[in-house]
């Protein structure tokens, strides 16, 4: 499928103010505030209970806000029915019909609007060529895999030419490896046709493969929004560094604030300085975090310049094909995981319990202020 970076000429907008919902005494979704372009692919992100799947359904019509207004193209939807919005969704369980074929599932939405057969026919045919179909039109859903079952389902939503695509955590009932090949089929699918596309997942690797924007969600608040990058490399809270990859935490209290820059003590009794947000302040009980792949791991003699360096002892390393993880003792009850790739012709790591040199580069470690 070909790729393309421009929306289609249809493309339109989604604008969520202020969305408010209660289910009874509990509110799911608190304040939601949210602008996704035409021709976007936006990923809501969060843990189960966040309020991403009722955020979803709201601007699909399938529930109603409490307070706010959702707009799309512009226009306010808040009593709009959902079979007037010209939205294609996908859920969970792909919800094909078993007795339909193929071809009859993908044409359904057509079928409704009572367009001409001729129309319905030219219709499918492209939308299953786009999702590769063609040759199973004839085929029950119960003769299909799970990625064939999931691409009819992608087809029946675009055929209708929908202004906005709606994803419900597609991909969850799939294995791994078929997930991961979905996962670039779906993006190369919404670049092809364009469309506003606003998908639902608790996965964060689904959330950086797919997405233009990624929104985490934390207990119905939005609490950051940016490219996979700035998320990943930039979380603005523990929550966030946690929930987005793996992530080393270290307890440390801070001694000094200076132009920017904090001189902490870790448990360790080892200082490090590093730079610091504006909330920090001297005496602050802080977490230091670092990615795992920020973390180089050398002998002390062979320690590189420019790194903040952190002392330990190696205890273990975990071989996992591409890369080695190698856990290090810095003291003070702590461990930081260094991850290195096994590329040829890399001198192996130090021998197991031998003293080490951890160095990040100062820009990587980021401070949060410890809750509670």
């Amino acid at each position: 499928m070909a790729a393309s970076s421009q929306p289609s000429s249809d493309a339109v907008g989604v604008d969520l103010r202020a969305v408010r919902k209660w289910y009874g005494p509990v509110q799911a979704v608190r304040d939601v505030s949210l602008a996704i372009r035409p021709g976007e692919i936006v990923s809501l992100l969060g843990p189960s209970g966040c309020g991403k799947t009722t955020t979803l359904r709201m601007i699909a019509g399938l529930e109603h806000p409490d307070a706010g207004e959702i707009r799309i193209g512009g226009a306010l939807v808040n009593a709009v029915a959902p079979w007037k919005r010209n939205i294609g969704m996908v859920f969970q369980n792909y919800a094909l019909f078993p007795h339909m074929s193929v071809a009859e599932n993908v044409a359904f939405g057509l079928a409704m609007r009572r367009e001409g057969r001729a129309a319905i026919d030219a219709k499918v045919a492209a939308a299953m060529a786009q999702v590769r179909l063609a040759p199973l039109a004839d085929r029950r859903p119960s003769q299909l895999s799970g990625g064939q079952r999931q691409r009819v389902a992608l087809a029946r939503a675009i055929v209708t030419r929908p202004s906005v695509l709606l994803l419900d955590e597609p991909l969850a009932a799939l294995d791994r490896k078929l997930r991961e090949q979905m996962q670039v089929e779906i993006k190369q699918l919404q670049r092809e046709v364009g469309i506003t596309t606003v998908f639902v997942t608790h996965d964060q690797e689904e959330a950086l493969t797919l997405s233009d924007r990624i929104v985490v969600m934390e207990e119905g608040r939005v609490v950051q929004t940016g490219t996979p990058s700035e998320v990943y490399e930039r979380p603005r809270s523990r929550f966030v560094s946690d929930f987005i990859g793996f992530t080393n935490a270290v307890r440390g209290r801070v001694e000094a604030v200076e132009a920017g820059t904090a001189t902490v003590a870790m448990g360790s009794g080892q200082t490090i300085r590093v730079p610091a947000e504006a909330d920090i302040a001297p005496a602050q009980a802080v977490d230091l975090v670092v990615r795992p792949e920020k973390v180089e791991v050398d002998p002390p003699e062979a320690a590189r310049p420019g790194r903040t360096l952190i002392a330990g002892t190696l205890r273990h390393s975990v071989y996992t094909g591409a890369v080695t993880y190698h856990h290090v003792d810095i003291g003070g009850g702590e461990t930081l995981i260094a991850m290195t790739p096994n590329g040829d012709g890399h001198a192996g790591p130090p021998a197991l319990g031998s003293p080490v040199t951890l160095g990040v580069r100062p820009e990587n470690m980021l401070v949060f202020a410890r809750a509670g």
